[in-house]
């Protein structure tokens, strides 16, 4: 479900209903310069493709050389992975308060207070 121009009860009310159903969710709007996206994909899992780490030789048994892994960018490997997306109302809940908040501040672009 893709969702523009539309109220926050609304936005809100429908992805309680996907992420309730397993349905993904997205939401969005642009005002000038500024806009938002926001994402709700549930329990999504995916494959992503990492460098294959070589195994070091066993001829350098000592040294920074022995310790250092390297890349072999013409291999590669699939790695599975699963990420948990949060509901919007849970996401609009955030407590901006305390030490915990510190770190998301300084993660959180201006422009996101200025939105709400």
């Amino acid at each position: 479900v893709c969702l523009t121009c539309c109220s926050r009860e609304s936005m809100v009310r429908i992805n309680q209903i996907c992420h309730k159903n397993g349905i993904k969710f997205f939401t969005g709007d642009v005002f000038g310069y500024h806009g938002y996206m926001f994402a709700d994909l549930g329990d999504h899992e995916f494959v992503e493709e990492k460098p294959k780490v070589a195994k070091v030789t066993t001829g350098v048994e000592d040294g920074p050389e022995a310790k250092r892994a390297r890349l072999d960018p013409a291999e590669t490997t699939m790695v599975k992975k699963r990420l948990e997306f949060c509901p919007l109302r849970d996401a609009l809940a955030v407590e901006w308060r305390g030490e915990k908040a510190t770190a998301a501040l300084r993660r959180t672009a201006p422009d996101y207070f200025l939105l709400q």
